[in-house]
């Protein structure tokens, strides 16, 4: 087994990893749960949004491999918190399962481009939907980084829901 092969497999048992702990958590929320206090986007967005951003992850990917430039379609939006915000809306009419199907299988494609990831490609930088040139290594690394933040305001969101739900009950047992 090369070095590369090595380095690819254990990239992919982390991303199995990490999954594995989101989707046990994520599959257990509301998907109307509100996550950001300043916005309307709730658990539901943000599985769009990690959904959207991987399967750009896994274009850029494909582009570095052949060699072909790469950049996130824009659609006429002035910055790409904007494009994500349309990407949002284009995909809310789907169902929450069928939302969480589109997200393993974001991830599935990222496995696979991984595995499929020339060996003397890993370190060649390429543009990514993070608007960072990264290597393969660092691109992985940045699909988990942007997953934990998204889940870790999940988990802050529940924490105040259940909190507003326990101060509900006692107000409204006394």
């Amino acid at each position: 087994m090369t070095d590369s092969t090595r380095v690819k497999r254990k990239l992919v048992a982390g991303l199995d990893e990490g999954r594995a702990a989101a989707r046990a958590f994520v599959s257990r929320l509301p998907p109307d749960l509100p996550v950001h206090e300043d916005s309307d986007w709730t658990a539901r967005d943000l599985v769009i949004h990690l959904t959207a951003l991987e399967s750009d992850m896994v274009r850029a990917a494909h582009c570095a491999v052949a060699g072909e430039a790469f950049a996130v379609e824009l659609r006429g939006q002035a910055d790409a918190p904007a494009l994500y915000e349309l990407r949002r809306r284009d995909m809310d009419d789907r169902s929450w399962h069928d939302l969480l199907r589109a997200w393993e299988r974001a991830r599935e494609q990222l496995r696979s481009v991984v595995l499929a990831f020339p060996g003397e490609k890993m370190q060649t930088r390429f543009p990514t939907p993070f608007f960072e040139d990264y290597d393969l290594i660092a691109a992985v690394r940045a699909c988990e980084a942007h997953e934990r933040l998204h889940l870790a305001e999940m988990r802050a969101a529940l924490a105040r829901h259940v909190s507003a739900e326990d101060s509900d009950d006692i107000a409204g047992g006394e």
